[in-house]
């Protein structure tokens, strides 16, 4: 997996889309991993020090000058009290109040009947509140939840070993989101496994410059760059989804 390639803007058309829903189609199975791509898609950010954050931890920034969530999540208080009050003020903003998007209305619609496994390192538990099931979602992370308890990130790699097993040299379409194209925790993995599985069908959705393809899977997969939540609609409605 040296070599890559940038997928240039021009290349992403109605066609590819055409192409990503027409495989999708025809899967046995989907395997879907998901970073931090997805949940900005839906609007949360865990990274930016936006309006949102001003609005939910504006408090926290002034005191402590916590600029995001994530950093939010990981300093060193002062006090345990405070790191518990910014904990159960993100899972009640970020978790309770959460009602599903037209983001995850889309991805669940894309999978439809068919056998899924999700690999995620959003911690926000947007997939399971959205009806994917929670045996099906391996937060590889963890959840806020976690952080909160101060418990481990339940290991869910025999399910995903389980269903890859069941679905080796099937149809199975490796579908990404939102993950950055350094990444080696999620994404590396599902384009070793592209190389490897006979059948597999590699789709790629991401910002243009984020997008990468290597080379040695370059025949079998299709890069779709732009805003995620726009071409999830757009695959949802070439498969006729309603």
């Amino acid at each position: 997996m040296q070599k890559k390639r940038l997928i240039p803007q021009e290349y992403i058309d109605m066609e590819n889309i055409q192409r990503a829903a027409e495989a999708i189609q025809q899967a046995d199975a989907l395997l879907i991993g998901a970073s931090n791509g997805l949940s900005i898609a839906e609007g949360y950010h865990i990274f930016a020090h936006n309006e949102m954050f001003h609005r939910q931890f504006c408090d926290y920034w002034l005191r402590f000058g916590i600029r995001n969530v994530i950093e939010g999540c990981f300093f060193h208080y002062p006090r345990e009290k405070d790191r518990q009050e910014f904990l159960h003020r993100l899972i009640q903003y970020w978790i309770t109040d959460y009602r599903p998007s037209l983001v995850m209305k889309d991805l669940l619609a894309l999978v439809g009947n068919k056998d899924y496994f999700i690999l995620t390192s959003n911690g926000d538990t947007h997939l399971e509140l959205s009806g994917f099931a929670s045996d099906k979602v391996f937060e590889i992370e963890g959840t806020f939840e976690d952080i909160l308890m101060n418990r481990p990130p339940k290991d869910k790699s025999r399910e995903a070993n389980t269903f890859l097993d069941h679905y080796h040299n099937k149809r199975l379409i490796i579908l990404e989101l939102g993950i950055g194209s350094r990444n080696r925790l999620i994404k590396l993995p599902l384009m070793q496994l592209a190389a490897r599985e006979s059948q597999a069908v590699y789709i790629t959705l991401n910002l243009t410059q984020e997008l990468y393809i290597p080379e040695e899977i370059a025949k079998k997969s299709i890069g779709l760059a732009g805003d995620l939540a726009e071409t999830l609609r757009m695959l949802r409605e070439a498969l006729k989804l309603g």
